[in-house]
């Protein structure tokens, strides 16, 4: 798992890709839990700790998820710069969607590695 969410570099397949994503999901919902346990009732703020677990989260997904989609656009055999496209409104999540998670990878071996099994 670690070489799927971290490296940016190689190809994945789509179960590959929905398997991180799922972890990534579950790891959410973990700090989400340790985020609520700091919450400062009185004060009605996440205290210092929950807004370390806050950064922490932010930064934790937003690697893991560049790392997720720059290797499913190597799969489908073009540059990772395409994750990009999830900056346009509406349409570039459908499509990171689309792209990503549904259809299938280059055949055989490209210039990003070898074919994910």
């Amino acid at each position: 798992m670690k070489n799927i969410l971290f490296s940016f570099k190689g190809r994945i397949s789509r179960k590959q890709f929905w398997f991180g994503t799922l972890f990534m999901i579950v790891q959410s919902l973990v700090l989400f839990a340790l985020l609520s346990m700091t919450f400062n009732v009185e004060t009605n703020s996440p205290s210092t700790a929950g807004l370390l677990i806050i950064l922490i989260a932010f930064v934790l997904n937003l690697w893991e998820s560049c790392a997720l989609y720059i290797k499913r656009f190597h799969d489908r055999n073009k540059n990772g710069w395409w994750m990009l496209i999830g900056l346009v409104p509406f349409i570039g999540g459908i499509w990171l969607l689309v792209e990503c998670g549904f259809l299938s990878g280059s055949e055989g071996d490209n210039q990003f590695g070898s074919m994910p099994n």
